[in-house]
Formats: C-alpha cells, sequence, structure tokens
C-alpha cells in the first residue's frame, strides 16, 4: 500500500509550494512551512489558516524535522547567491546558509524523506551549492531529475525560467532483476560527475523508471492568450496605467509591449510595478490596438497608447495561484488541446501531462490565494516575484516525483547499463533537448537577476544513471 504523503515545505514563501502540492491531486499533506518573511507569512496564514514557522532553517536541527516523520521535502531556497545580477557569492553568501544546512541535517537523518523537490533561479544549476547537492544525493542513494522549465513549457503563456531538481530514493523503488546478458561497464563511466548529469529543458521528460536518454520532445500545447487573465472590470485597473509623464521622460526607452491577443508574457519579478519599469513583465496595451508596430524613439507616441501594469490578481493568475473568484470563461479549456487529463502523450515515456485549466489548480473549497488588506500592490508584486508557478511545480509532482501515488504499485527502477560504445552513440545524439553546465547566457540580467532566457541546445556527453 502507497504511503501517503508527508511533506515538510522550507522557504515556504505565500505558499506557492503548497499550492502546488494541492494542485498535483497527491494523497497526502504539508504537515508544516518555514520562513522568516513576515509579509510572506501573514499571506500564508489568512491562505491557508495556518502559520508557517518563522524560526530560522538553518537553526533546526535533525530532532526538530525528524519529529514530523516526514517523507517529503519542498524546498525554494532564496536565489540571490546565484542571480546574475547579483554578487554570485554562491555558497558563500549568508543567504545560502539555510540551504546548505538542511543538507548537513539530511546526510545525518537515520530516516532521510523519500522525496524531495527544490526550485531555484536559473544559474543555479553551475553553482557550488547545486553540486555539493547531487553528490550528496548520489550517495545517499536518489535518483535525480534536474530541468530548467518555464510555465510556457506547460501551457501556460509567462515566460519565468527555472531550475528544478526531482529526487527519489530508490529504496521505494522496486528492484529491478539483473539482466546477466548486459555487458560490464566501464569503470570511468561509472564515476558520478555533475558536470555531465543532464538537465532537460522540454516537457514532458523521462519517468524514473526509464533511461534518462530517452528522447522525447516537447508537448506542442496551445497557449491561452492573456485575455483570459485580466481583470473584467475597468475600474480594477485604472490605478495601474502608467503615466505619461514617465513615459515622455524616458526618451527611447524600450521596454516589452502586450495585447490581450498575446500568447506570452515576460517574467514578471519582484521590482514590477515600481518606477523601475524595465523590471520584467512587460506592459499591457489598451488603446489603439490597432497599433502593433512601436516606434520607442518617438515616446509621444508610445504615451498615447494606454500602457498599465498587470495588476497584482492578473500576475497571480498567471503563475497559476488558485483565486476566490467568479470568472465568466476559463482560459485553457477555451484552447484546441482536447488530450484526455493524465493522458501518455509519448509512447517512449511513462510520464503523463495534463492542459492547464485554473479549475485543475485548485481544490473545490479552496484554499485560495488572498492577501492581507494592508498589502500594498508594490508589496504583493514583490511577494509574487519572489514565488514560483504553482502549475510546473503541480505538473514536475504529479507527472514525476509521485507518479504513482495515490495507491498505484510501486514501479521498478531500472539502472541501465550501457557500454563505453553505447556512450559513445549517446553522446553523438541531438535528439535530447539539454542544456550543458556552464553555456554562455545571452541577454542583460535584471536589476534582481531574474531576467530570462531560452536555453541553447548543446551536444553533451549523455551519463547513464
Amino acid at each position: 500500500m502507497t504511503k501517503d504523503i508527508r511533506a515538510l515545505e522550507f522557504f515556504s514563501g505565500i505558499g506557492g509550494l503548497h499550492f502546488g502540492f494541492n494542485a498535483s491531486g497527491a494523497k497526502g499533506k504539508v504537515l508544516e512551512s518555514f520562513d522568516m518573511n513576515q509579509q510572506a507569512n501573514d499571506t500564508y496564514r489568512l491562505s491557508f489558516g495556518k502559520t508557517a514557522v518563522s524560526r530560522g532553517i538553518d537553526r533546526l536541527t535533525v530532532k526538530d524535522i525528524e519529529k514530523y516523520n516526514a517523507n517529503c521535502w519542498l524546498m525554494s531556497p532564496p536565489c540571490q547567491p546565484y542571480t546574475r545580477g547579483g554578487k554570485l557569492l554562491d555558497d558563500q553568501d549568508n543567504r545560502a546558509k539555510p540551504l546548505l544546512h538542511l543538507l548537513d541535517q539530511l546526510e545525518k537523518m537515520a530516516t532521510p524523506p523519500t522525496y524531495i523537490f527544490l526550485e531555484n533561479v536559473k544559474n543555479f544549476e553551475t553553482s557550488r551549492s547545486r553540486e555539493r547537492m547531487v553528490r550528496l544525493l548520489h550517495k545517499m542513494g536518489y535518483v535525480f531529475r534536474e530541468c530548467l522549465l518555464a510555465p510556457h513549457n506547460f501551457g501556460v503563456p509567462n515566460d519565468r525560467l527555472r531550475y528544478f531538481l526531482i529526487a527519489r530514493s530508490r529504496s521505494s523503488f522496486k528492484e529491478a532483476t539483473p539482466r546477466s546478458s548486459t555487458p560490464a561497464v566501464d569503470s570511468a563511466a561509472q564515476t558520478f560527475d555533475p558536470e555531465k548529469e543532464i538537465i532537460y529543458t522540454t516537457w514532458p521528460l523521462p519517468a524514473f523508471v526509464e533511461d534518462p536518454n530517452i528522447s522525447i520532445r516537447q508537448y506542442p500545447f496551445n497557449i491561452p492568450v492573456l485575455r483570459y487573465f485580466l481583470d473584467q472590470e475597468e475600474n480594477e485597473t485604472k490605478d495601474y496605467l502608467l503615466s505619461r509623464q514617465l513615459i515622455l521622460e524616458r526618451p527611447n526607452f524600450r521596454f516589452d509591449i502586450l495585447r490581450p491577443s498575446s500568447n506570452r508574457s515576460s517574467c514578471f519579478t519582484k521590482a514590477y510595478g515600481s518606477h523601475h519599469v524595465a523590471s520584467g513583465g512587460g506592459l499591457l496595451q489598451t488603446l489603439k490596438m490597432d497599433q502593433t508596430e512601436y516606434d520607442f524613439g518617438n515616446s509621444e507616441s508610445i504615451a498615447e497608447l494606454g500602457l498599465r501594469f498587470f495588476t497584482p490578481t492578473e500576475v497571480a493568475r498567471l503563475h497559476a495561484f488558485p483565486l476566490k473568484e467568479e470568472r465568466g470563461s476559463e482560459c485553457a479549456l477555451e484552447t484546441d488541446d482536447t488530450n484526455e487529463q493524465g493522458s501518455n502523450v509519448d509512447p517512449r515515456t511513462l510520464t503523463t501531462i495534463r492542459v492547464y485549466s485554473p479549475k485543475l489548480a485548485q481544490e473545490s473549497n479552496g484554499p485560495y490565494l488572498q492577501f492581507p488588506a494592508k498589502l500594498k500592490a508594490l508589496q504583493r508584486y514583490k511577494l509574487l516575484g519572489n514565488s514560483l508557478n504553482v502549475w510546473v511545480v503541480a505538473e514536475l509532482l504529479r507527472g514525476v516525483l509521485f507518479a504513482d501515488h495515490p495507491g498505484n504499485p510501486l514501479p521498478i527502477y531500472r539502472a541501465e547499463d550501457m557500454t563505453a560504445s553505447a556512450l559513445e552513440q549517446a553522446s553523438s545524439t541531438e535528439s535530447i533537448d539539454t542544456v550543458k553546465h556552464g553555456i554562455e547566457e545571452q541577454g542583460e540580467s535584471a536589476p534582481d537577476g531574474d531576467a530570462e532566457v531560452r536555453p541553447t541546445r548543446d551536444k553533451k556527453r549523455l551519463k547513464a544513471e
């Protein structure tokens, strides 16, 4: 009988991981959450009816953690040590200490969690913190998948590229029957090298029970347009119009202009909505909708477009947070996607996908994201910018980490042996969308390091687990 998931939520913020856990449909619950941000904790309490533990995570002991008898860790540690706009101090940054402390406690636990899920900013995959983490997981007997994915990879019109690590203890799988016909593997190929681990950049990705080198293409979602995510009442948005003066004061100032008919949006950073207009997220055009070409050298023409910020509620919808509201249409239900929920979309993988719908991203009776009335718009933007996309978390949990829940038989984990010649053949393939560690990034970083770039495809040697 499959055990229920008993999760601890570290660096809980406004509850993105908790909402993602709920939306995954996993059988179980989040036992406790931990965060030091008071505004985030006030929001969490209003949303979930429970208070996050405000004790410093770097002060938790093994005894503190083991008393919950949890079998799952959900983590979204601070990204500042790894952002391209920061000092890139990595494990020398004080804000990295809580994560490194958790790794120290993990190694000391008598019964470590079966499941581990971590989210962070792009660039974490090249960090010393990540190397330390995956070496420890490998040493402790975890199977793991790493990926760099954005909401648009899952059918949500937002570009928020993030690193994800999904790890599961090998002891949770049935042991595969050894195949005596399999040739012995070169000892050099068995050496664990974090630099040669695959980082996936498409969804779906191979299930834990499958060869990690399986070639699986990005599922072609029909992404809904932004108008389905917008506030319907004009009086809800008038306070978010960009002042004409601000535009005229910044000649030749370029920013992302979006329209209700667009099926994309930029990453909303924690500075969105402030006077730092270029700090990610884009501006919505509300006037002169016949104009689709923009002359940024002519500030007068730009000022006539009725540009406004997306409201905090609209940003929350694009981040797939469940909201308690009555809306006239369901955005993703009006796309042409017809695949059944939970159906296999590629015969080469057991991982399944779902088409995004607000109804799937929330439980029928809540909980819902609720901000305290005292929080101003800029404070809400900051909390949302520091959070994550609920639907991406939900699908990675449901489709990969908890794929055999609830009640399904435990899958068999097969550590596929590969000969030296097989490894050489795998290294020459171009059919798997992966990103190489240390890849040269393009584009300029935002002030808070949240600027997004698309990963490029690169030939690399693939390593069997």
